[in-house]
């Protein structure tokens, strides 16, 4: 399908107005001076009117063109504003710091969590009920239990924990190239029924996907609070390592004077 027009004519029209009543205002003060030099050496009674009927009206015209620039400009100052205060909104749910203990799947996330989360249906509006959908990373205020390992902080893509001290972890996975009709899997490890891990390493788990309908969800947030597909009980622990670099997470964003947290939801626990 061929795109239409991103403007129609009339639309056209009204932004390239300013523009040329600009150009119009222009060529009039031109002519105006010209007018001046040409007439300068007579007397002010004998000087042809300038004022005629058509300088007039291109004089009007270019005057109502400059007044609506004036409009039009005012209009984009408000919104650049509206999309600057949006923007603000939505940094500020993005990276916080959690009011409050927040139910997620499996997982109470702690008051005082440092958070990282990116929700692409939080549209900037100045307050939405209080959410960890598109939770992307976590940093707690104290050692947290996780997948039965504890850790100081979580990433979920991929999928690890910073491990608060030494510990065994289990279970453990490993990929089998076998599994899976010869399409290979990751399937439990026999030969490991756990892992030593020491503290400030990474502990790396594998997730198993969580079926769900695609079709009737699609276009419509995922689900949040304890109905969130977050499944830690799930996860088996695949290697734990220190070399692949640190959890990192933004600063939470400044506070504002206007909350941008509401109520919980209603599936959410307090």
């Amino acid at each position: 399908m061929i795109p239409g027009p991103l403007f129609s004519w009339p639309q056209l029209l009204l932004l390239l107005a300013p523009w040329l009543a600009a150009a119009l205002g222009a060529g009039l003060l031109l002519y105006r001076l010209r007018w001046e030099w040409r007439h300068r050496h007579l007397p002010a009674a004998q000087r042809p009117r300038f004022w005629r009927a058509g300088v007039a009206a291109l004089s009007v015209l270019a005057t109502v063109g400059c007044l609506w620039g004036l409009v039009l400009a005012q209009h984009i100052w408000q919104i650049q504003q509206t999309l600057e205060q949006q923007h603000r909104y939505r940094h500020s749910r993005q990276h916080f710091v959690l009011p409050q203990d927040f139910q997620y799947g499996e997982l109470r996330i702690p008051q005082g969590s440092l958070i990282d989360r990116y929700d692409p249906f939080d549209n900037g509006e100045p307050q939405r009920p209080l959410s960890l959908r598109g939770l992307r990373a976590v940093r707690f205020p104290h050692p947290v239990q996780v997948a039965g390992a504890w850790a100081t902080a979580m990433e979920t893509n991929p999928t690890r924990l910073e491990l608060a001290h030494d510990q065994q972890i289990r279970p453990v996975a490993h990929f089998d190239r076998q599994a899976g009709d010869g399409y290979g899997a990751w399937v439990p490890d026999p030969a490991r029924p756990h892992l030593d891990c020491k503290q400030g390493e990474y502990a790396w788990f594998h997730r198993p996907l969580i079926d769900y309908d695609i079709e009737a969800e699609f276009g419509q947030p995922e689900p949040d609070g304890p109905a969130a597909r977050f499944r830690p009980s799930q996860w088996a622990v695949t290697h734990c390592e220190s070399s692949w670099g640190p959890i990192e997470l933004q600063p939470a964003a400044p506070a504002d004077a206007t909350p941008v947290w509401g109520a919980l939801l209603p599936n959410a626990t307090p």
